[in-house]
Formats: structure tokens, C-alpha cells, sequence
């Protein structure tokens, strides 16, 4: 609009004075105009397939466009023609001021515009042959509101700017869930405390790495709004605990860290560490449950265990899983002698990997029998994972399978469990049930049945002979892909059997929606049935449930002849433990 109301005055200045001035005043508008609309043209193509634009030949075209402007009003002023003298300073006036209140968003841009276009104006008004200087005047207040927009709307935009540069810096420094520190900001306060001169090298400070423990089951249980709380409210507790001076961070998902400072590996740490356990064990009150979860805590300690902040978190990270693997809830002082031979948590995972990737090298199925109470014969086996590692020798499940949850790895170790276990189980003699155990995380995936029906198709197993077992964990979780696959299972005629009943978030409304197919008794209930007259009375309570519901119940972990006489009068249907029998490899089932 500016530059029609230019070529207005341009066109009116030729019409009333003819001349070549005129004329090659109005064509450079004409032609500069086009120009400048090209460029707008090109720079919105560009843009929109994220190419270069020509940003630098706009921004200088515009400022050529305010010194034609500018050159235009310097002409009426000194054409003495009165008319043309009003139109150049109205359409020069209006011009820079809306130049001050549209495009102030560029200062830099505008100041330059408006400097151009009124320099030329005033020279203009104070050669024009009559009262033009009065103009001079008449465009000061004008020039002076312009200069005031502009450095207003500069001084809002750098603010904001600044504000905007400040939230970015916080962000990329701080968890946005619980406004801690995050691994970023705790590397720089560690390399600050410790990458200093000797001199002025702070005192002895203590590292403390912190992992919730069974915080992945509220997540796959409860869903994730819920786990976020957990994490806000102990980033609250966390704080509290510590002192003044102390720092805590959140590293990554349920990892925190505490860095004391002036501490020792003293007392006064494993009092902080012991309180820290404590703290985060206390019941966290949700929306719409009360939970509980642990605390694991791995110490290190400046200078002693480490002189560089990774040295110090990979101390206190193997401290933690030694923690991890001694039954958890519990702190840990780093000891190079005991802890030196630890693969760190890292370590263990890229070893899974690439087991993992190497068709399970190192890895095999073992399966423990099953044995149907009032027949005396096996009735299924449950699979049970197994990992010669290369350097450490045999692992245990409990040593890998929490590290695959962790990390990921879950549903590659899963998927391999299940296709083994089918193909395997297919060339039994017996034909009986092959349990699997299965993830939460697994049945939460979209195609989960639809890789149970290819495994099947490839293996040759019917379905009839596979059971899925889950844990109590699955039934707090509502969602639809876990709804969709259960019932996908059910409908191919896959058993699904509930494990460590009586041990989780046990409700009779989410059992009985489930319908399982047998209900598996833990084995802490069994071990202490012959003992205590509560757990005897646990189990009776469960068969006798199961009984009503018309559900199989299978007792876990016979080790004795009394626990399994005391299953089998409780009414037990199936039992299995190592008194009935010992897992075994594919290898020697065939023979049976």
C-alpha cells in the first residue's frame, strides 16, 4: 500500500510537471516494486521446501525502496509546486509512520528506513524555494514519535528475547517433569568441582546415584500419568533430605543423582544414603491408589574412587547394581575390590544386544515341569530363560532380565523366548502346554497377538498348547492394545495364566474380566506354608476363590514333601518346583 500511494504521488508530480526526473522517478518505483515482489515470491517457495531463501537481497531492496521514497519527497519539496509539496511530505509522513508501527519488529530495518526517508525530506524542505523550511518543524514531532515507536517496540522484543534465551538455557539444564538438574547440568557442576586447579580444588564430596525400584511396574500397571507423579513427589522427598549445599538431579527415567558436599565416606553419608531408602519407601498416595516402591543407592566418593565426574558415576553405578543384584531397597558404598569385576549396567546391555543380534548366542531354554496333582504326570512346562555369559560365566534371570526391562531390550529377548519355546516345544513327544512368560510392556504393543499367530504358523505348535502367563502387574493396566491382544489370544485358543498370584495389585473385578485360565500361587506363600499360619491360609483363600470361579490353580516352588502334602490337601490342581522335578534342555526332553 505504501508503494501504491508512492507511485500516486509519482504519477500526479509527472501528470502536473513533465519531465525526465519525473519519469525515471516513477519507473524505478514501478520497477523496484516488481522486484520486490519477486523476491517475496521466491522467498515463500523456499521456504516452504526448507531451501535458502534471499533474505539479504529483500532487506536491501527495501532500503532502496525508502530512498526512492525519500528522493521522491526531496523533489516535491523543491518543485515549488504546492500541491506536490503536501502529497510528498503526507505520503512521506504516513509512510514512516507506519513503518514505525507495523514493521518495528526489525528495528534495526526500520531505523535505517525511517533515517533515509527523513534525511531526504528535511534536506528537501529546507531547499524548497518557499515556507517549506516551516516543514522542518512539522517533522519533528513526527520523527521523534517514530525514533520513540521503534525503540519502545526494540527494547520489548529484546526483553523478550532475552526471557526467551534464559527459559531455552534453563530447559536444556534442568528435567522439565521435575525442574531437577538434569545429566547435562550435573556433568558441568561435577567438572566444576573437579576439573580446577590443585589449589583451588574443593574439599572431599560424596556422588550418590539413586534408582527407584519397581517403578517400571507402576508405569505398566498405573500408565505413565501416574509414574510422572511418583517422580515429581520424589524429587520433592529428595530434596527435603538433603541439606544445604547439596545438589540432586534427575538423570534419566528413574535414575537420580545427589552430589553432598563436604562429605566423607563416613557415618554422615551412609545416615543421608539411609534416609534416602527410607524416604522414598514410604507409601506414595495417587489419584486413585496407594503405591509403594524402594530406593536403591550407589555411593562414591571424590577423590578416592575417582578424580573426573564419569569416573564417579560409573563408581557409583556399579556400587548400585551390586545393590540391584542383593535384593534391592538398600546403599552401597563403592569398594574397588568387590565392585572392580562388576560390568556396569551399559556393559551388561551391550552384551545382551549382541547376544541378541547373534541368533542367542549364549542364550537357551530351559523348562521346569508342571505336574497335575491327581494324575501324578506332567501336564506343561514353564520356560525359563537362561544366559552363559562370556566372561561372567552362568546368569541367572534375575541378573539380566530387570537389565532388559530397563533398557529396552525387553521385547527383542521376549520375541526370541517365544519363537524358541514354540519351535522347541513342537518336537516334544508329550504333547503337552508350554508356558511363556510374557512383559506387560510386550502385551502392550499393538502387534504382539499377531506375532504369538505367526510364531505358531512357523513353529507348528497348536495354540492349545501355549500359555501365556502375566503378571498382576497387567491387570491395573486398562489400556486398549492390552484389552485387544488378550482377547485376540483368547479367541486363537491361547491360555493365559496369571503368575505370583497374591503377591501384586490383586482385585477380583480385574480377575474375573480377565478369565484366566490358571491362577500360579507364588512360591514365597509355599515356602512359608508349613510355618506360618498365615500364608496357609492365603493359599486355602486362593484355591478356594479359584475353586468358586471354576480356575485351575497351580502352587509354585515345591521343595519338600510337606509343602507339596499341604498343596495337594488344599485342593491344588498342578504343582512345580524342584521336588517335582529340575528344569531341563530341549535336548533331553525329546527323550522323554
Amino acid at each position: 500500500m505504501a508503494s501504491i500511494c508512492e507511485i500516486s504521488v509519482c504519477a500526479t508530480a509527472f501528470y502536473l510537471h513533465p519531465s525526465v526526473g519525473y519519469a525515471l522517478w516513477t519507473l524505478a518505483v514501478i520497477v523496484l516494486l516488481i522486484v520486490r515482489l519477486s523476491l517475496i515470491y521466491i522467498c515463500c517457495k523456499r521456504s516452504a521446501r526448507n531451501e535458502p531463501t534471499p533474505t539479504s537481497l529483500f532487506l536491501l531492496a527495501s532500503i532502496l525502496w525508502s530512498a526512492l521514497l525519500g528522493l521522491g519527497a526531496l523533489l516535491c519539496n523543491i518543485s515549488g509546486d504546492q500541491t506536490l509539496f503536501l502529497l510528498g511530505n503526507v505520503c512521506a509522513v504516513g509512510v514512516v509512520g507506519g513503518l514505525a508501527g507495523r514493521n518495528a519488529g526489525i528495528p534495526r530495518l526500520v531505523l535505517i528506513q525511517i533515517s533515509v526517508i527523513f534525511t531526504l525530506l528535511g534536506i528537501g524542505a529546507a531547499l524548497s524555494p518557499s515556507s517549506g523550511k516551516i516543514v522542518l518543524l512539522f517533522q519533528a514531532p513526527f520523527c521523534a514519535a517514530g525514533f520513540f515507536t521503534v525503540a519502545i517496540r526494540s527494547n520489548k522484543d529484546t526483553v523478550a528475547l532475552l526471557l526467551a534465551q534464559e527459559t531455552s538455557n534453563r530447559l536444556a539444564r534442568h528435567d522439565s517433569l521435575t525442574g531437577l538438574p538434569n545429566r547435562a547440568r550435573i556433568s558441568e557442576l561435577l567438572l566444576n568441582r573437579t576439573d580446577t586447579e590443585p589449589t583451588l580444588k574443593p574439599g572431599s564430596f560424596a556422588v550418590l546415584l539413586i534408582d527407584l525400584d519397581g517403578f517400571k511396574a507402576i508405569n505398566d500397571s498405573l500408565g505413565h500419568a501416574a509414574g510422572d507423579l511418583v517422580l515429581q513427589e520424589s524429587a520433592k522427598r529428595l530434596r527435603a533430605v538433603l541439606r544445604q549445599g547439596d545438589v540432586v538431579g534427575r538423570l534419566a527415567g528413574d535414575e537420580f543423582v545427589a552430589i553432598s558436599s563436604d562429605a566423607s565416606i563416613s557415618e554422615e553419608v551412609r545416615l543421608l544414603a539411609d534416609q534416602i531408602v527410607k524416604t522414598l519407601a514410604r507409601p506414595f498416595v495417587l489419584n486413585e491408589a496407594l503405591v509403594r516402591i524402594g530406593a536403591s543407592v550407589g555411593i562414591s566418593q571424590y577423590p578416592e574412587h575417582g578424580d573426573t565426574g564419569p569416573q564417579l558415576l560409573i563408581c557409583a553405578d556399579r556400587a548400585l547394581y551390586a545393590v540391584k543384584r542383593s535384593g534391592k531397597s538398600a546403599f552401597a558404598v563403592f569398594d574397588a575390590k568387590t565392585h572392580a569385576s562388576d560390568d556396569s549396567l551399559s556393559l551388561l546391555r551391550s552384551d545382551l544386544e549382541g547376544a541378541l543380534q547373534s541368533f542367542g548366542s549364549g542364550l537357551r531354554m530351559e523348562y521346569q515341569p508342571i505336574v497335575d496333582l491327581a494324575s501324578g504326570v506332567v501336564s506343561g512346562r514353564e520356560a525359563l530363560v537362561r544366559w552363559t555369559h562370556p566372561t561372567r560365566g552362568e546368569l541367572p534371570p534375575t541378573t539380566f532380565v530387570p537389565i532388559a526391562e530397563r533398557t529396552g531390550l525387553i521385547l527383542p529377548l521376549g520375541e526370541w523366548v517365544l519363537r524358541r519355546s514354540c519351535a522347541e516345544a513342537a518336537r516334544w513327544r508329550e504333547p503337552v502346554v508350554v508356558a511363556v512368560n510374557v512383559s506387560p510392556v510386550q502385551l502392550r504393543e499393538d502387534s504382539f497377538a499377531d506375532l504369538v499367530a505367526a510364531v505358531l504358523q512357523d513353529s507348528g505348535l497348536p495354540p492349545s498348547r501355549l500359555n501365556i502367563e502375566v503378571t498382576e502387574t497387567v491387570l491395573m493396566s486398562d489400556d486398549v492394545p492390552t484389552r485387544r491382544n488378550v482377547e485376540k489370544l483368547r479367541a486363537m485358543g491361547i491360555g493365559l495364566a496369571l503368575d505370583d498370584f497374591g503377591t501384586g495389585f490383586s482385585t477380583l473385578s480385574n480377575l474375573c474380566r480377565f478369565s484366566f485360565d490358571t491362577l500360579k500361587i507364588d512360591s514365597s506363600f509355599v515356602r512359608e506354608s508349613v510355618h506360618r499360619r498365615e500364608s496357609a491360609a492365603v493359599i486355602r483363600g486362593i484355591v478356594a476363590l479359584a475353586h468358586e470361579l471354576g480356575i485351575p490353580t497351580t502352587a509354585e516352588g515345591i521343595e519338600t514333601h510337606e509343602q507339596l502334602s499341604f498343596v495337594r490337601a488344599s485342593g491344588c490342581t498342578s504343582a512345580q518346583g524342584f521336588f517335582l522335578g529340575r528344569s531341563e534342555r530341549a535336548d533331553r526332553i525329546l527323550q522323554i
